[in-house]
C-alpha cells in the first residue's frame, strides 16, 4: 500500500488551509450521494471553517488516488492536537470526508457547543418522564438509577421539522443528557456536576454527530449513522442475544452485484489482502444496510466495515470503503489491534453473549445467501431533502422520532448532534461494553442463561 503525506502544519491557520490541495476539475464539480454541494465548494467551506476556528489540518493520504484513506489531525494555534479523524470515499471524496469528520470530532466536546450556556441540570426521573423519552429504555434506566441526581441536559428539536413535516406528539423539546453525547465529559464535566452520571457513562456514544455544508446534508449523514448502528445492533441481537429470527448471517451473492460495486469489492480485496464477505443487516427500519469483513482469516475481534443509506448501492459502497478505511488505519493509526482485542476480551469475560458479539466469529454462524436488493431504495440522484424525509418516515414506521441540535455558530458548515430514542446500541459490545438494550429491544430479548436463542 502506498503512502503519501501532505503535512500542512507549516501554514498559518489564518490562511486558507486547503490551498495546496485543490481538487482536479472533475472532482471539483462532483456531488456525492446524500450531498447537494459540489466537492470543490465543500472543501472551500471546510477550509473557511478551519480558518475561522484558527485550526490547522495535518493531512495524510494512504493508498491509491482512486480509493484513498485520508487522515486529518487538527491542531490549534498553539500546536495542540484537537482531533484526529479519517475519511472514506472515492478519490477526493475521502479528503472531504476526513475533513468534515474532523469538524464533527472537534465539536464532540460539549464546551464547544455554540449554545453550551443553555445546558441545564434536571433530575434523572424528570428526564425519563418526558414524552420524547417514552421509547428509550436507556433514559428510563437513567430515571430509575438516578431519580433525584442532577444530570446536565441540552434541548433538541424534532428532525421532522427540518424535513418539512409536523412534529409528532407534545410540543416540548427533547432533553438529552450531555454525558451520553460527549465521550470526554467525565474528563471535563460542568463545574457543578457531582459525577452521579458515572454508573451509566459506558452508554456514551458519538454516533449521530455529523457535519455538512448545509443543515440537510448534516442531518441525513447523522441519521444514516444512527440507522446503521441500529441495524448492526439488531443483527448482533439476532445472532447472539436471541432476538426474533434465525440468527443466520444473510450473505450477499457476489455474482449479483452491479458492475461498479463488483469492481470496488475486488479493489478492496486487493488492497486489504482479504477475501471479503458482504452481509445484509437490514432490520425493521427497512433502510438498506451492510457489513463487510474478512471471510477467511481468524481475528480475536473481527474488523468490520458497515454502511447504511436509503440508496442501496451507496450503502454497500460505504461499507466496503469503511472496511478499507478500518484496515488502513489499523496499519497506520495509533491503535494496536491485538492489544485492543485482548482488552475487549478481558472486559467481557463475565458476559458471554457480549463477548461472542464482540468476536463476531462468522465461522460459528449459520449463513444463508441473499441477493443484492434495490427495490426498497431511492436513486443515487435523490436530493438530501428527499432522503431526510424518507429516513424520518422509516423511523416513524417503528415508532421512533429523531431530534437534533446544531453545535456550530452560523457559518460555512453545520455540525449537528442527532439522537433517536428507541434505536439500539448493542454494537457497543464490540468496544468492550456489556450494554443492555437502549430502545425497542428492551423486554424482547431472553434473560441471560436462557435456552432460547
Amino acid at each position: 500500500m502506498t503512502e503519501h503525506a501532505y503535512p500542512l502544519t507549516t501554514h498559518s491557520p489564518t490562511t486558507h488551509p486547503l490551498t495546496p490541495l485543490p481538487p482536479d476539475a472533475t472532482a471539483h464539480k462532483d456531488v456525492p450521494p446524500e450531498r447537494e454541494t459540489p466537492l470543490g465548494d465543500a472543501l472551500a467551506a471546510i477550509g473557511d471553517w478551519l480558518a475561522g476556528e484558527r485550526l490547522t489540518p495535518d493531512i495524510r493520504r494512504y493508498g491509491p488516488e482512486d480509493t484513498p484513506t485520508y487522515e486529518v489531525r487538527l491542531k490549534d494555534a498553539d500546536g495542540r492536537l484537537c482531533s484526529r479523524s479519517s475519511g472514506k470515499g472515492l478519490g477526493q471524496r475521502s479528503l472531504a470526508s476526513a475533513l468534515f469528520e474532523s469538524a464533527e470530532h472537534y465539536h464532540l466536546d460539549w464546551r464547544r457547543d455554540a449554545h453550551a450556556a443553555d445546558a441545564a441540570f434536571l433530575p434523572g426521573a424528570e428526564i425519563a418522564r418526558r414524552a420524547t423519552a417514552r421509547n428509550s429504555a436507556l433514559l428510563k434506566r437513567l430515571g430509575g438509577i438516578l431519580p433525584e441526581a442532577p444530570v446536565l441536559t441540552r434541548a433538541y428539536r424534532p428532525v421532522a421539522e427540518a424535513a418539512g413535516q409536523a412534529a409528532a406528539g407534545a410540543a416540548e423539546p427533547h432533553l438529552h443528557p450531555v454525558f451520553l453525547r460527549d465521550g470526554g465529559y467525565r474528563n471535563w464535566p460542568h463545574p457543578l456536576d457531582n459525577g452521579a452520571f458515572r454508573p451509566l457513562w459506558h452508554y456514551t456514544s458519538s454516533a449521530g454527530h455529523a457535519a455538512g455544508s448545509t443543515l440537510c446534508e448534516a442531518l441525513v449523514h447523522a441519521l444514516g449513522e444512527l440507522v446503521e448502528r441500529d441495524a448492526w445492533s439488531c443483527q448482533l441481537a439476532r445472532c447472539y442475544f436471541g432476538a426474533d429470527g434465525t440468527g443466520a448471517l444473510r450473505v450477499v451473492e457476489r455474482e449479483g452485484l452491479p458492475g461498479e460495486l463488483g469492481e470496488l469489492t475486488g479493489q478492496v480485496e486487493e488492497l486489504t489482502g482479504s477475501t471479503v464477505l458482504i452481509a445484509s443487516i437490514v432490520c425493521d427500519t427497512r433502510v438498506p444496510a451492510y457489513v463487510v469483513c474478512d471471510a477467511v482469516r481468524h481475528e480475536e475481534v473481527r474488523a468490520i466495515g458497515s454502511g447504511a443509506s436509503p440508496v442501496p448501492g451507496y450503502a454497500l459502497q460505504r461499507a466496503l470503503l469503511e472496511y478499507l478505511q478500518v484496515r488502513t488505519m489499523l496499519r497506520h493509526g495509533p491503535v494496536d489491534q491485538e492489544r485492543e482485542a485482548r482488552q475487549i476480551v478481558t472486559a467481557l469475560a463475565r458476559y458471554p453473549r457480549h463477548l461472542a458479539a464482540a468476536r463476531f466469529d462468522i465461522h460459528q454462524l449459520p449463513q444463508e445467501p441473499c441477493p443484492f436488493e434495490t427495490a426498497e431504495g431511492l436513486p443515487a440522484t435523490a436530493p438530501p431533502e428527499w432522503l431526510l424525509s424518507h429516513l424520518v418516515e422509516r423511523l416513524r414506521g417503528i415508532g421512533v422520532e429523531a431530534h437534533y441540535r446544531v453545535l456550530t455558530r452560523p457559518g460555512s458548515i453545520v455540525v449537528v448532534d442527532v439522537v433517536a430514542p428507541g434505536l439500539e446500541m448493542l454494537d457497543k459490545a464490540r468496544s468492550g461494553y456489556p450494554v443492555l438494550p437502549t430502545g425497542r429491544l428492551a423486554g424482547a430479548l431472553p434473560p441471560r442463561g436462557s435456552d432460547r436463542r
